[in-house]
């Protein structure tokens, strides 16, 4: 009798904890995974991704996904994944009464048995009985803990709402609720649907969702960059940054790229690189290199400061330069790398070839094109796996991104056939594709100039 889809998906995610308790075990002090309502950072989540570890993440992630998929009532199923939108809300709820926050400042180890909700009502200057209500959603999915009625404990995913945590999220959150993806989704369904010349089939990063609600005259970019003091501008540089954190893109994400093979020594150019989130990262890769950082001035102004305040001895340099014009005369032919980390994702093809283009124009028949992007796989049913072909639900933080592009920028993530197309039309030729060490899709993309290529040639 042939095994069912069902039980398939059952014997993948038995596996899976096997490989994931495994791994962590030969390389942690103690070799014990955290206990999920443990008030901790939990120590593995500190560790650098292991090919091994991340592929059993990426399967218990998506076999679980497929297996309630597969047994839940089609009609509950939807109704579930629509009303996901309260999650957002409760979450929104308790972050701007610093409840994680409250929680620590007074039993941050549980020890007291947890703070009871008329305490944290109090202090918040919140009804104790909506309170609990917004908790026990949020502790239905293991945010929060109810130690014994109406006493509440930070656990394992609560301690990502704490200010001061090591692996805080209020700025990527922040970013999302208050400026940007969030309040534009209203506009989104909207826009796909209409069938004007500026609607549903326009390009235009000026005819996007985030342009139709908020109205603002001017790029999403340059909407960051006016609010008072730049505050926005400069939390999109943080939220960024605890983005990656939180996706398992620390130092090690960019392990897998054979950087040796670049040489010795040379120049890299961090093409729209922010505050040198990742350029601080590369100069460990490429100790004999200078790393320069180029981006919009206000972002450089805050990349400065940040250096300033790391105390850092990587070789970095801080460029005032648009992409969308030509690389500064004393760079022309002197670049032996160009990295561009979720740059194009931002922009509609026909930018992102210009982009290219002038990187082209500057470049030495020796320098090196670096693209740091997601790759956009089509989930297929896939005939010898109960999993979609694409690892399902594993890839949702990607597919995710992807529609917050769409919204914000009329912009999209691609797969790697498209961003082929990119490089033949901008005069780079392939080299090689490295997946990364992050539980998103993450990928570098090698390309080298096209001695062959003709800019006029192009197409307009």
């Amino acid at each position: 009798m042939p095994v069912s889809a069902a039980r398939q998906l059952v014997e993948l995610i038995y596996q899976a904890v096997n490989d994931i308790e495994a791994d962590v075990e030969s390389r942690l002090p103690g070799g014990k995974l955290a206990e999920l309502n443990s008030p901790i950072v939990a120590p593995e989540d500190g560790l650098e991704m292991s090919p091994k570890r991340r592929e059993a993440l990426r399967t218990l992630q998506a076999a679980t996904h497929q297996l309630i998929s597969t047994l839940m009532p089609s009609g509950l199923y939807v109704l579930n994944s629509y009303a996901s939108v309260f999650q957002k809300t409760a979450i929104d709820t308790v972050v701007g009464a610093r409840i994680a926050d409250l929680i620590h400042s007074i039993d941050p180890d549980s020890r007291m048995g947890g703070v009871h909700v008329e305490v944290l009502a109090q202090k918040a200057t919140m009804d104790p009985q909506k309170l609990t209500h917004i908790l026990r959603f949020l502790a239905l999915r293991n945010i929060f803990c109810e130690l014994s009625p109406n006493r509440w404990t930070n656990n394992r995913h609560s301690f990502p709402l704490r200010t001061d945590s090591s692996n805080s999220i209020l700025n990527a959150l922040g970013h999302m609720r208050e400026e940007t993806s969030l309040p534009a989704l209203v506009e989104l369904p909207k826009l796909l649907l209409d069938k004007q010349v500026d609607g549903a089939f326009s390009k235009d990063p000026h005819q996007s969702a985030f342009q139709k609600y908020y109205d603002p005259g001017c790029s999403l970019f340059e909407f960051l960059a006016k609010s008072e003091g730049g505050y926005r501008s400069e939390r999109f540089g943080k939220a960024m940054l605890e983005m990656a954190q939180a996706n398992g893109s620390g130092m090690s994400v960019y392990k897998a790229f054979d950087w040796k093979k670049l040489g010795p020594r040379g120049t890299l150019i961090d093409v729209g690189g922010g505050v040198g989130a990742a350029a601080y990262t590369l100069a460990t890769y490429l100790p004999g290199w200078k790393v320069v950082v180029q981006d919009r001035p206000e972002v450089i102004k805050d990349g400065k400061k940040n250096h300033q305040r790391k105390s850092s001895t990587a070789n970095l340099e801080f460029e005032e330069v648009d992409f969308f014009e030509e690389q500064p005369r004393h760079r022309s032919g002197r670049a032996d790398a160009y990295f561009l980390r979720h740059v194009l994702h931002d922009w509609p093809f026909k930018s992102c070839v210009e982009i290219l283009t002038h990187l082209r124009i500057a470049s030495k028949p020796t320098t090196c094109l670096l693209i740091c992007e997601t790759a956009l796989n089509p989930p297929l049913l896939d005939p010898d796996s109960p999993i979609l072909s694409n690892g399902g639900m594993a890839s949702v933080s990607t597919y995710t991104r992807n529609l917050a592009m769409m919204t914000l920028l009329n912009a999209e993530e691609r797969s790697q056939e498209e961003f082929l197309e990119i490089l033949n039309q901008s005069g780079w030729k392939l080299q090689s594709i490295t997946p990364l060490a992050t539980l998103a899709d993450y990928f570098i993309i090698e390309g080298v100039p096209d001695p062959a290529w003709n800019q006029e040639a192009q197409t307009p």
